[in-house]
């Protein structure tokens, strides 16, 4: 399997058991360390269903800087559906790292796990994560979940939710552009 994905100046690092103690000292040292930390553990471990790995996350570094955190989950394996989301530093917000990600899990999603839909979605509230999801091509608005999200409040806030087809990836990515680290 992989360990690691190349491109446009951003590497995803696949988390794991075996470097999971060495991802969590990484993650020190930052003012939202301690945020970063509890969704890593929360969402970004490796998770498996029937024996086959369904949740992906990673560490992304820009060029070699820590920049976040961003995932791919298996939702069905018979549908061939996953879903995809991201959590940056604060300091690394702005840059375009979550967009410019997108299209390494793009690869692993239709090219390497065969899969057919990834859909992403945000909080209503959440502007800055819409605008990001709006910049990452192939994404597309499909509608809005009615409160399905909590928000930070811990009230329920309805969701925008796009989602990208593979047929759609193959004319927009070119998959020579990712190098797998295996």
């Amino acid at each position: 399997m992989i360990k690691a994905l190349y491109s446009d100046s951003i590497t995803l690092h696949l988390i794991d058991e075996d470097n999971l103690a060495d991802v969590c000292i990484l993650f020190q040292g930052y003012p939202d360390s301690r945020d970063m930390l509890q969704e890593l553990l929360r969402h970004y471990l490796p998770q498996y269903e029937i024996g086959k790995r369904t949740n992906y996350g990673f560490y992304v570094l820009l060029d070699d800087q820590l920049a976040g955190m961003t995932l791919l989950t298996v939702d069905s394996w018979p549908e061939r559906i996953g879903s995809t989301g991201a959590d940056m530093f604060a300091h690394m917000r702005g840059r375009g790292v979550a967009p410019r990600s997108k299209p390494h899990l793009f690869y692993l999603a239709f090219e390497l796990l065969g899969l057919n839909r990834v859909t992403t979605g945000c909080l209503i509230s959440n502007e800055s994560s819409k605008r990001s999801i709006e910049k990452t091509a192939g994404f597309q608005f499909e509608g809005i979940t009615r409160e399905s999200g909590i928000n930070e409040e811990g009230e329920f806030e309805d969701e925008y939710i796009y989602a990208i087809l593979k047929r759609d990836w193959r004319t927009l990515y070119d998959t020579s552009q990712i190098q797998i680290n295996e």
